[in-house]
């Protein structure tokens, strides 16, 4: 039996073809990253280097690459479909098939780290939060934006509370500089910096 990590690959290349097209692209997804680059734009000095962990098609870091002009970007997603539509997208950042558990960069190599709506979907988020804590440069920042409905855990998603997130970033050594609830009560967007 596939477990979840393998159904929700299987779902998402499917889902590449016509990702861009969903409603969901103008009714959740891009204000959510919208709200993350305004966030990280009001933090520190713009970054170097930008990695999007379950970067999808690359959209977040398309438009963090209008903000952000002189950085090197790169994303790292599960699924080859999605990837495939990021370089496309993005044809001059690097991507890597990879899971966030296990991130194929180098130590202390990353000045901002983002991941919009795919923490849910770490099978093993303290491992990735370890792994995130490896590929920031001291005072990097990570900026992470998911959602908070603890009820989608009876469909397998591992959604955690403000507090939960809180502890996890502060766990795995990022001191939290911002937690802040979007629009929806259900989306939380969490800053930390190593």
């Amino acid at each position: 039996m596939p477990t979840q990590s393998e159904r929700d690959i299987k779902r998402f290349n499917e889902w590449a073809k016509t990702y861009d097209r969903s409603f969901l692209q103008r009714l959740f997804f891009g204000p959510i990253q919208a709200r993350v680059l305004d966030v990280c734009s009001s933090q520190s000095v713009p970054p170097h280097s930008v990695l999007d962990i379950g970067c999808g098609t690359g959209r977040l870091l398309a438009a963090a690459r209008a903000q952000w002009p002189e950085a090197k970007f790169a994303g790292v997603d599960p699924a080859p479909q999605m990837l495939s539509a990021a370089q496309r997208l993005n044809p001059q950042a690097d991507f890597k098939v990879a899971m966030a558990e296990s991130l194929p960069i180098e130590d202390q190599s990353v000045d901002l780290v983002l991941s919009s709506l795919s923490f849910h979907h770490w099978a093993d988020q303290k491992k990735a939060l370890g792994e995130i804590v490896r590929v920031l440069r001291p005072e990097g920042r990570f900026c992470l934006a998911d959602h908070t409905a603890i009820f989608a855990n009876l469909l397998g998603e591992k959604a955690k509370s403000a507090a939960q997130v809180a502890t996890l970033f502060s766990d795995a050594g990022l001191a939290v500089v911002l937690q802040k609830r979007m629009r929806s009560r259900f989306v939380l967007i969490t800053v930390g910096r190593k």
